[in-house]
């Protein structure tokens, strides 16, 4: 019989929507030794960070925190539409931004007991970022916010976190 690993307000499965199970035994072994915080500075992705340092520390796991500059994005964050090509000082802005909420973030893991950290900046569609970086770095797990994006770039984009936990070859863990 297996059994959902449960926290207060997240889902954990692996990469085939099946439950994640484990024993009394596994209890003391690192669940995972590669762990990707994905980071857009939202509440829920700093949750993520909180509940990624309640597993991982002290048991020596590699966490990469990683923020993707959406340049390819149709929508503001206000919920303006923009056409793309966007003018070179408001992708720099929003470069200068996201090197912020990477520093932020490491900062809060630190301080939260997590020590080997690997901060990774990326350009492009931030599920596909993702699940490259995911691919590539043979990652483990990966935790993340439930909802970063405005209520009408979800509907016109989809949730990142949703992309992820359907494509990612991982565990992945949302976090609400």
């Amino acid at each position: 019989m297996s059994r959902m690993a449960h926290h207060k307000n997240v889902f954990a499965c692996d990469g085939n929507g099946e439950g994640i199970e484990q024993t009394p035994d596994e209890e003391n072994r690192p669940v995972a030794e590669k762990i990707l915080i994905p980071t857009d500075g939202s509440n829920h992705a700093k949750k993520a960070i909180q509940w990624a340092s309640d597993l991982v520390s002290g048991n020596g796991a590699v966490v990469y925190l990683m923020h993707v500059v959406p340049l390819k994005r149709l929508i503001s964050p206000s919920g303006a539409l923009w056409v793309p090509g966007e003018s070179q000082s408001l992708i720099e802005r929003m470069k200068q931004q996201g090197r912020q909420i990477v520093r932020e973030a490491e900062e809060e893991a630190r301080k939260r007991g997590i020590h080997t950290i690997k901060t990774v900046m990326a350009e492009g569609s931030p599920a596909d970022e993702i699940l490259y970086f995911v691919k590539k770095n043979k990652i483990d797990m990966v935790v993340m916010g439930n909802h970063g994006a405005g209520a009408v770039e979800r509907f016109f984009l989809g949730s990142v976190s949703d992309k992820v936990n359907h494509l990612a070859e991982c565990i992945c863990v949302t976090v609400k």
